[in-house]
């Protein structure tokens, strides 16, 4: 190791026959090292390069060490990615939740609020430094897995970092692990909750034998994300569509949240939401008759409230009809076009409901 300026440190080596997993871990362990060293110090910001390889035959004029460095960290500049917190967009009270998924979910959020008294006034930070919890809503898509990562930050009082798993991949070998690494440093910076989507892959069992690139990437990232959880003193939540086998350690780390589909009083009460007293509503319509149709999600039931509306303005209708939001629904849960009538003209529905005007 050696330092060719005080703001930087340079670890060169070569590691023949070493596995790409146990090469990262090394990797991870020593920035996490220095990282530590330089928090319990107050060391000024400092940029750690590694670098490993087969070394150059003689005669071959190798390139200066500073050289390199530069051109690498003006790589890791054009390849990083910015995360960026926001505020969040729901609140707790707009979620509706079965009331067994609701208690569970607060569970796991209070974590964060009572920390402060467990591990600091209490003296638990002796026994764990990083107080952190991880939690992974799991279940169909449309359930309310990402509105409830926004409410869970907004009860917190606090923004949230939204990331999917797409987003934290690279071409570049390496770089997503990197691209963790910055998520949870800039969630550390910015106080925020984490909310990583699209996580089945991040999560589930380890390539015992990667055979491909993008299977070692997946692993560096699952050794990376492990020792980040270790580290990150906050909460940081996962979003999976379906059960999955879970790697081992990671699972050791995670709470489970499970969300279903809504029952009849959970569809009422969403439809209720989704229906403003503002929203020109045929008096006829009932509640009750579209809160019986099964199998749907709170999504669907946005998306078709949002269809219907936009679709009775667009062709003047004087209301949004329980006909125009039944039909609307069950285009959106089986993926119809909008119409089969001639582009430009209304669906039956919507032209019924013009007449009626």
């Amino acid at each position: 190791m050696y330092t060719s300026n005080p703001s930087q440190i340079s670890i060169e080596g070569s590691m023949p026959g070493i596995p790409d997993r146990d090469a990262d871990r090394v990797r991870i362990k020593i920035a996490k090292l220095l990282s530590d060293v330089a928090w319990r110090h107050g060391a000024a910001p400092f940029e750690l390069v590694a670098r490993y390889g087969a070394q150059k035959p003689s005669g071959q004029t190798s390139q200066a060490p500073q050289d390199l460095t530069a051109r690498t960290a003006q790589d890791d500049k054009e390849q990083r990615i910015e995360f960026v917190s926001i505020e969040p967009n729901y609140q707790l009270e707009q979620l509706i939740l079965p009331l067994s998924t609701r208690d569970r979910l607060l569970d796991c959020i209070e974590f964060v609020k009572v920390s402060p008294v467990v591990f600091d006034t209490w003296g638990l930070r002796s026994i764990e430094p990083h107080p952190s919890i991880a939690v992974n809503f799991r279940g169909p898509p449309g359930t309310g897995k990402t509105m409830a990562a926004h409410a869970a930050a907004s009860y917190l009082s606090k923004k949230i970092l939204l990331s999917r798993l797409s987003d934290l991949e690279s071409k570049y070998h390496g770089q997503g692990p990197k691209n963790l690494a910055g998520l949870f440093e800039s969630a550390r910076r910015e106080n925020a909750i984490i909310f990583i989507d699209e996580a089945e892959s991040l999560l589930s069992r380890r390539f015992a034998q990667p055979e491909q690139a993008a299977e070692s990437a997946i692993n560096s990232m699952r050794t990376e994300l492990l020792m980040a959880l270790d580290s990150f003193d906050g909460l940081v939540i996962f979003a999976s569509n379906l059960p999955r086998s879970y790697d081992e350690a990671i699972d050791s780390r995670l709470l489970h949240v499970d969300f279903e589909l809504p029952d009849f009083n959970a569809r009422r009460a969403i439809w209720q939401l989704h229906l403003p007293g503002s929203l020109p509503v045929d008096p006829s319509l009932s509640i009750d008759n579209l809160s019986a149709v099964e199998g749907v999600s709170g999504r669907d039931i946005k998306l078709a409230v949002i269809s219907a509306a936009v679709s009775a303005a667009r062709h003047n209708a004087p209301h949004v009809t329980e006909g125009m939001l039944r039909l609307s629904l069950e285009r959106q849960r089986r993926g119809l076009p909008e119409g089969e009538a001639k582009i430009g003209a209304p669906a039956p529905e919507v032209a019924e409901a013009v007449r009626e005007g």
